[in-house]
């Protein structure tokens, strides 16, 4: 009985053996089938590409909206409409908002984009009930512009107050800001108060489009000031920040040699080292570009692409603004910024 239990000891069991055989063989199909869809998954995406719902339905809870903030390029002067709107609807309709002043330096519209704060001083350093009173003074002139008199207005909050911030102005008085509760409250409000803007808040987790500079241009201080209002802006935005920056778009004027060709031509060479990937150039629409448009350069036109500029035939009319786009110059710049939220995958 011993003897048999010792031969028995020594024996391998054969369904042991085959059990031992049949997991190495299918372990190593296991590891070859992984590694053949890893080595392939560029291949497949290449065949069967996600679609941009796809992608969207990859992160549900982000915030969709497409925030534009700059001057009266952002809001389409000399077109019809703000580009963004263009960009909005090719991206599934996306919530979309145009916050842009004509004639504002970058300063002014980094206050209003949330990135550089806002404080305010007040008459009285108390609200009075429902009533406007006078702001006496402002870290930054933000609804400022010096192109027109219109009433510009903005909704924040100071001291847990919900209020309105107003800016009027006439050839004869000039000037005037002027803050409104809204709702009754007498509280104090001590020189240099903070005012939180509802738009700055509201979109710090939108994907940003930032159009600052144009305004700035011929001004000594123009790169510092511009760099300075992106980096405070971007740096404001909720991180991960998605984020995109636009050149500065020469004038009609801006011919190659001009001072302000090669001041443009700076800040756009350090606004490409900065911003990498999220810069968007203002060069002249290649050939490809204008074809998308179905548009045809004219002689004039073609002069202004060898001066390295944004064809006549592109912009609102040249012989009384040489700065705006007409709607086809829109739809090219909405074209670039379509292709790089696709591209960043925002």
């Amino acid at each position: 009985m011993n003897e048999d239990q010792n031969t028995d000891s020594h024996i391998k069991n054969p369904d042991s053996s085959l059990s031992r055989r049949r997991f190495f063989l299918q372990s190593g199909a296991a590891i070859f089938t992984t590694t053949l869809l890893s080595s392939c998954s560029g291949i497949i995406e290449d065949i069967f590409p996600k679609t941009d719902k796809e992608e969207e339905e990859k992160q549900p809870d982000r915030d969709k909206t497409l925030a534009f903030f700059g001057d009266s390029l952002t809001i389409g002067a000399g077109g019809t409409a703000p580009y963004g709107n263009i960009v909005a609807a090719a991206l599934a309709s996306r919530p979309v908002l145009s916050d842009g002043i004509v004639g504002q330096v970058a300063s002014r519209i980094a206050v209003r984009q949330g990135g550089t704060p806002l404080t305010i001083s007040i008459e009285g350093n108390k609200l009075n009930g429902i009533k406007p009173v006078r702001i006496t003074k402002l870290s930054n002139q933000f609804l400022s512009t010096p192109t027109n008199n219109d009433e510009y207005s903005r909704t924040g909050s100071v001291g847990g107050v919900r209020c309105t911030i107003r800016r009027t102005a006439n050839a004869e008085l000039g000037e005037n800001y002027t803050i409104t509760p809204t709702a009754v409250s007498v509280i104090d409000v001590p020189e240099n108060s903070e005012f939180l803007l509802d738009d700055a808040s509201r979109l710090k987790t939108a994907t940003q489009i930032l159009w600052y500079g144009r305004n700035n241009i011929g001004k000594p201080n123009a790169e510092e000031e511009i760099l300075a209002a992106l980096d405070s802006s971007i740096a404001y935005i909720t991180a991960p920040a998605r984020y995109i920056v636009l050149g500065v778009l020469l004038a009609q004027s801006d011919r190659k040699g001009t001072e302000n060709f090669e001041q443009v031509a700076s800040i756009n060479e350090k606004l490409a080292a900065k911003y990498g990937k999220s810069f968007v150039p203002m060069t002249p629409p290649t050939d490809a570009e204008l074809a998308e448009i179905s548009y045809s350069p004219s002689q004039d036109d073609l002069s202004d692409l060898e001066n390295l500029n944004f064809p006549r035939g592109l912009r609102a009319d040249v012989s009384t603004d040489e700065i705006h786009l007409n709607d086809k110059g829109y739809q090219i710049i909405a074209n670039r910024v379509i292709a790089k939220i696709k591209e960043l995958k925002y």
